[in-house]
């Protein structure tokens, strides 16, 4: 069964709770999957590394922002063209105000819940950005 995991990967939604956004990204055009579609911040986990520390290197690579209360939001297993994507996202405030990496990201925006719909994005993400939103309205 291991030869069917595609990805085994963490995100992590930055949250405003001042204003009760997350911050989201455009993936670059020339990505190998999904190019151009709107994402969560994260990435692939590197062997012998933790849920943890994946998290905080990605959002280093991504935004150059280091994390302040760094909370778990969900774990799951996605199925996608009989392959499966292990996510484990977590969420919380930045330490820093972000700066894209224009190599992985095209494009970054801070929306509210009632944006979600204005935007396309990588499958999964909506439901992770939604519960992302129950959070904050906590």
């Amino acid at each position: 069964m291991v030869d069917k995991i595609q990805m085994v990967g963490c995100a992590f939604l930055p949250i405003n709770r001042d204003n009760k956004k997350i911050l989201i990204s455009k993936r670059s055009m020339h990505k190998k999957h999904f190019p151009g579609l709107w994402e969560v911040i994260g990435g692939n986990l590197e062997f012998g590394e933790d849920f943890e520390d994946c998290v905080i290197r990605e959002v280093q690579e991504e935004i150059n922002a280091g994390i302040k209360h760094l909370e778990h939001l969900h774990s799951r297993a996605m199925y996608l063209n009989n392959l499966m994507y292990i996510t484990v996202a977590y969420y919380g405030e930045l330490l820093d105000e972000p700066v894209f990496n224009k190599e992985e990201i095209s494009e970054i925006k801070w929306i509210s819940k009632e944006e979600l719909e204005n935007f396309e994005f990588c499958p999964g993400d909506v439901d992770l950005l939604k519960m992302g939103f129950e959070k904050l309205e906590k």
